[in-house]
């Protein structure tokens, strides 16, 4: 119950400081969002690596059920892991991971001018699509069901919370989301070692219906 302790009092605050307004004109928005993820694991397991940078790309949609609340749906592409993972005593390995991950989040939205500010928390699971372990400084790699490691994880359920800037364009919206991705399920079996990561996105939207 401990791992889900932050996002209950996210939430809680979230939906606190959520005036219930009437809804928007044009409550759903859809878009597309894509940028760069630094990521890494954590754990006792293995010595923590390094951060590496890897991508995201997908899809978008929020629905306004009040003017300063809303529920997103996500879908995305994106690379997590981490660089320098000591898996055995005197070497380490790069660890390469790609996921098409699915999260839900509540927002605040909070409205000026042109532009608004959002601050949201959520919950996520991510269906893991490549495990590869690749050397430190080799360009050669191996699937994760070729070696020695424990049974890989092929779903994977974190905390995303962050916030963003969008800025009104006239019939669409463009801005800027920042989110820390807390992951809460082991990526191997048994190993309490778990990804984390930071992703930066530029999004844009369109509001749809009226």
């Amino acid at each position: 119950m401990k791992r889900f302790a932050p996002l209950v009092v996210a939430l809680a605050l979230v939906l606190a400081f959520a005036p219930q307004a009437e809804a928007q004109s044009s409550p759903m928005r859809l878009g597309l969002k894509g940028g760069a993820v630094t990521s890494s694991v954590g754990g006792d397991y293995w010595s923590v690596g390094d951060w590496k940078w890897g991508g995201i790309a997908g899809v978008l949609g929020e629905y306004h059920v009040a003017r300063q609340t809303y529920v997103g749906l996500e879908a995305y592409w994106v690379q997590k892991g981490g660089k320098r993972v000591g898996f055995s005593q005197g070497s380490t390995q790069d660890l390469n991971l790609e996921y098409i991950q699915v999260p839900l989040t509540i927002g605040y939205v909070n409205q000026f001018g042109d532009w608004e500010s959002s601050l949201y928390i959520g919950i996520s699971i991510a269906f893991q699509i490549s495990c590869k372990i690749q050397p430190t400084g080799s360009s050669s790699s191996t699937d994760c069901d070729d070696t020695s490691l424990p049974s890989k994880k092929t779903t994977d359920w974190s905390i995303p919370f962050g916030f963003a800037f969008m800025r009104d364009l006239g019939g669409s919206l463009l801005g800027l989301d920042i989110r820390y991705d807390f992951g809460l399920s082991d990526v191997f079996d048994n190993t309490n070692v778990r990804n984390r990561s930071w992703q930066f996105t530029l999004q844009w939207a369109v509001p749809m219906g009226g």
